[in-house]
């Protein structure tokens, strides 16, 4: 059975997503775990990331995890998928963090759901139809986010497919002679645009929040690098993305723990970034880690002399164009999935409070979506 840990539970995801999941046997699923979910539950995260939530999808494929709670309303009184949205309230959130206890890896404690107060709509039917119409934007968040996972998936299998980095039997070419790590950049702004390790997904191939900041140390990016992250375990969960966010000409710092990868010699910008997930590269990487325990790191030296095998430069041309274009969609889909999300939380406080109608919503949402 899949148990879910906090990291699957996502903002702007209705359902959890399945990220560096573990399983568990029957027996300790059957024996170990208390209760669990069904159908409709909101997932609540205790700890690391307290109050963010997710909805258990027909049929449940997981079991979750201690650090996290299962809750369900009394369905005469409350709608659940209606809890969820309250839940996701700025209001309700700011509730939550001002109940926080810990520092380092704050968390919120189950026994003080009791004190935890939730502007609930007082008629049923109108809590579903508030529902219904936050669902319209979700569920196109959703669909959304389901292209990019193939996309990404289906550039993964075509790069596989060209061969480059396959095990070479002869000919062997060094990834520092197809791509440059690390290139020398200067920021010009005083206050550029920065991220930090937490932006780098795991999952998808695009940063999705960014923010401007005071110049200092790190590593130095432009659009069309793609940044890795170098030390563990980031490195092994894959915190990889590929920039794209930058006004044209404008350099971003991040952490210094990346590495900074763009493709040289005229090759299309997002071949790098196909290359930084690929299996072989990834594993050569994870190998190279060196340093004590726990803070292991791999250089970009190291990573410049992994072999790739020689490839017809207009096959990679080919893909990298696929890749090129496809990246500038999954950039369209993300843009769509940040105005959906500004409409949903913009709508969501209005309709707990009664400012306005289900039925003006209902056409603010038709002309999102």
């Amino acid at each position: 059975m899949p148990l879910i840990a906090t990291n699957c539970v996502k903002d702007d995801e209705l359902y959890p997503v399945f990220e560096n999941i573990r399983f568990v046997d029957e027996a300790t699923y059957s024996t170990w775990f208390r209760a669990h979910p069904i159908p409709g539950d909101v997932i609540f995260v205790c700890k690391g990331s307290p109050g963010r939530t997710a909805l258990v999808p027909d049929p449940v494929p997981f079991c979750i995890a201690q650090d996290m709670v299962a809750l369900r309303a009394d369905p005469t009184v409350v709608d659940n998928r209606y809890l969820y949205y309250v839940l996701q309230s700025k209001e309700t959130r700011r509730k939550i963090e001002n109940m926080h206890v810990g520092t380092m890896i704050p968390h919120f404690k189950k026994g003080d759901f009791h004190r935890l107060v939730l502007p609930v709509h007082s008629d049923l039917g109108e809590q579903q139809a508030i529902a219904e119409v936050l669902s319209a934007l979700d569920d196109k968040i959703a669909a959304n986010n389901k292209i990019a996972r193939t996309i990404e998936a289906l550039g993964s299998a075509k790069f596989t497919s060209v061969g480059l980095d396959v095990e070479p039997s002869n000919e062997v070419v060094l990834l520092g002679e197809v791509f440059d790590l690390n290139p020398r950049r200067t920021v010009a702004s005083a206050s550029p645009t920065v991220i930090d390790m937490q932006a780098l997904p795991t999952t998808e191939p695009l940063v999705e929040r960014w923010n401007t900041g005071i110049r200092k140390g790190g590593a130095r990016f432009a659009n069309g690098d793609t940044l890795i992250a170098r030390i563990t375990p980031c490195l092994e969960n894959r915190k990889t993305a590929f920039v794209d966010f930058l006004e044209d000409g404008d350099v971003g710092i991040g952490s210094t723990e990346f590495i900074v990868m763009r493709s040289k010699n005229d090759l299309p910008l997002g071949l790098s970034y196909f290359m930084a997930v690929s299996e072989r590269f990834r594993d050569f990487a994870i190998q190279n880690l060196v340093g004590t325990s726990g803070r292991q790191r791999v250089s970009a030296s190291d990573l410049a002399r992994h072999t790739l095998c020689p490839v017809d430069p207009s096959e990679l041309q080919t893909f990298g164009e696929w890749a090129d274009a496809n990246l500038k969609v999954l950039g369209s889909l993300r843009g769509e999935n940040r105005t959906l999300a500004t409409t949903r939380e913009a709508l969501l406080p209005q309709l707990i409070s009664g400012k306005i109608h289900v039925k003006e919503a209902e056409e603010l949402v038709a002309a999102s979506i």
